[in-house]
């Protein structure tokens, strides 16, 4: 058994030079998860799988995955690095990707799906095939009902009684499978509340996860091992090209080909954001100008800070730091100009502040006033964690000094406690790879409709948030608006600040979607379910990580479960041409 050597970060067992692997998996993430929990279901115990991690050992990063370090995560190295992201001109945007066993479901952990009516247009089938997809998936992650009287903690319950008040309308069980919601395509109602239910257990473990889905000790795992390349070469019979063997390097700089079964083997390509640059730097396949194509994030825009409420404070607690919950509401597009809906997500977040400071100092990071310098953590990414762990450390001075002060200060307080909150939504241009080097190209507000979804979403929703506490101090205010821009009221202030957000301070909620799409890069499997996610030219390279289709327009982590899930049931077990 394999499992019990993640213990010890030098213990994995060596691999023959001329072992071959039935599967070789290059990234552990979310589509890498629904992937390899259908497809061990399906296949015989003698089915040789090999996964390839470019993180550490999962042992000595996961206490990030307890809801306890949740917010501990983004300024982890270790489970998080920066991509070179930035816009056609030039302006950087502070983007990241998990790098750890279980992707972004071992740092996250919101649950919500696309709607199935979107991944029918994305990836073909039907409502019901999709439906069906979904049960199976969460059944498997086995979650409890987040509508269930006491699930959500006694906050949580106020935001949504205050959006309530504001015209969101409450949660609904036929918005949910198995438990956990999808995105409604309800026209009666453009604002609506969702209730998700988290991966934790009572004490906080995250006990069902991607990591959960998995049998980890019928795979052979190598962590600390970055994959450079595809060895390709032609099938025996000629009729095409495969992919041979992965090329690596590992963290001791140790060059090794691991190689699949000749005719038989498959490598499956769930890299998340690193899939589409694979290929690219694949040579046999980058005549497909459609790779690194159709490439999306979430405009992430953080929102004002608000002191909890005296009367509330009691009842705010760690479990609080992520409301399970989100808001979405529907911004109607310009008929004249052809302009499509766009889905408008705000998440919440509550507790004391020394517990949210891991996340401040590092989403925060976007406000640095020098562009040049901001790209300079894009291409070195150490920069960030250091940066990021410097201004915590004096936030955390800061605030400590102010908490201790408060026990002989009358109007100073004893902790603080405060409550904020996100928008986030598609950029309304897609945005691409540049073919040669590392650089993500991401069209955040090129299109005067990103600005007019920002105002309109923020304007509408600032006396809502207020609701939910109350404003800090003038010279704090101040202080906070000086630095951020972020508005208190709205009108001229909600204007200032997304023009300055734009210009200034660009931030991506960390879910990149395409660039490997259904149709374009990969096959959807329509005429031939063997080939479900099959890089167009190829014989045995797929892929199944959310590259294959474009970005959702809720948080991605459980459309990427799901296309793991999706491919691998086409692969393994759909009888149909296989």
């Amino acid at each position: 058994m394999w499992f019990p050597l993640f213990r010890n970060t030098d213990a994995m067992p060596p691999i023959d030079p001329d072992e071959e692997f039935d599967l070789i998996v290059v990234g552990s993430g979310n589509g890498a998860c629904g992937f390899l929990g259908e497809c061990l279901k399906h296949v015989p115990e003698d089915y040789r799988v090999l996964v390839l991690e470019e993180g550490d050992n999962f042992f000595f990063t996961s206490d990030v995955t307890h809801q306890n370090g949740w917010s501990k995560s983004y300024a982890n190295g270790s489970a998080f690095t920066l991509h070179n992201a930035v816009t056609p001109s030039g302006k950087s945007i502070l983007s990241g990707r998990a790098r750890t066993l279980g992707g972004g479901g071992s740092i996250n952990y919101t649950m919500i799906h696309e709607s199935s009516d979107w991944l029918v247009k994305q990836a073909g089938y039907d409502v019901d095939y999709w439906n069906e997809c979904k049960k199976e998936l969460n059944a498997s992650l086995d979650r409890p009902d987040p509508l269930a009287a006491g699930y959500q903690t006694p906050f949580a319950d106020f935001i949504a009684e205050n959006a309530q008040q504001v015209g969101y309308a409450p949660p609904n069980k036929d918005d949910m499978i198995q438990n956990i919601p999808s995105l409604s395509e309800s026209k009666s109602q453009s604002k609506r509340l969702y209730f998700f239910p988290t991966q934790f257990d009572r004490f906080g473990s995250r006990t069902n996860s991607g990591v959960s889905l998995v049998k980890w000790q019928k795979i052979k795992y190598r962590w600390d091992t970055k994959v450079v390349g595809l060895e390709m070469g032609k099938k025996s019979d000629s009729t095409g090209i495969a992919c041979n063997g992965v090329q690596t390097i590992n963290k001791q700089g140790v060059d090794v080909t691991y190689k699949v079964k000749k005719d038989t083997g498959r490598v499956l390509l769930c890299g998340g954001s690193q899939s589409p640059r694979i290929l690219l730097n694949t040579k046999e396949l980058a005549g497909n100008e459609k790779i690194g194509q159709r490439v999306n994030d979430h405009v992430c825009m953080p929102l004002a800070v608000y002191f909890v409420d005296k009367d509330k404070a009691s009842v705010v607690g760690a479990t609080d730091n992520y409301e399970s919950l989100f808001a979405d509401m529907v911004i109607d597009g310009k008929r004249d100009k052809g302009e499509a809906k766009t889905v408008v997500n705000i998440d919440f977040f509550s507790g004391d502040v020394l517990r949210l400071v891991y996340l401040i100092s590092s989403l925060y990071l976007c406000y640095l006033p020098f562009n040049g310098f901001k790209r300079l953590m894009g291409r070195y990414p150490i920069i960030f964690k250091y940066l990021s762990n410097t201004i915590r450390m004096l936030l955390t001075a800061i605030i400590s000094i102010i908490v201790v002060l408060g026990r002989f200060v009358p109007f100073l307080p004893r902790s603080i406690k405060v409550t904020t909150a996100l928008i986030k939504f598609n950029a309304s241009k897609e945005g691409y790879y540049e073919r040669v080097g590392d650089k993500i190209i991401l069209r955040f507000f090129e299109d005067d409709r990103d600005y007019d979804i920002a105002e309109e979403a923020i304007n509408k929703n600032l006396a809502f948030l207020e609701s939910n506490g109350v404003k800090p101090p003038f010279f704090i205010r101040y202080l906070f608006q000086f630095l951020t821009k972020i508005p208190y009221k709205r009108g001229r202030q909600v204007k200032r600040y997304v023009r300055n957000f734009a210009q200034k301070t660009l931030l991506s909620e960390q879910h990149l979607a395409g660039g490997c799409v259904l149709g374009d890069v990969v096959d959807k499997g329509l005429e031939d379910s063997a080939k479900t996610g099959q890089v167009f030219g190829t014989s045995n390279l797929h892929v199944a990580d959310l590259s294959i289709v474009p970005l959702p327009r809720v948080s991605t982590q459980m459309t990427a479960y799901l296309m793991g899930h999706h491919v691998a049931k086409q692969l393994y077990s759909t009888k149909k041409n296989n």
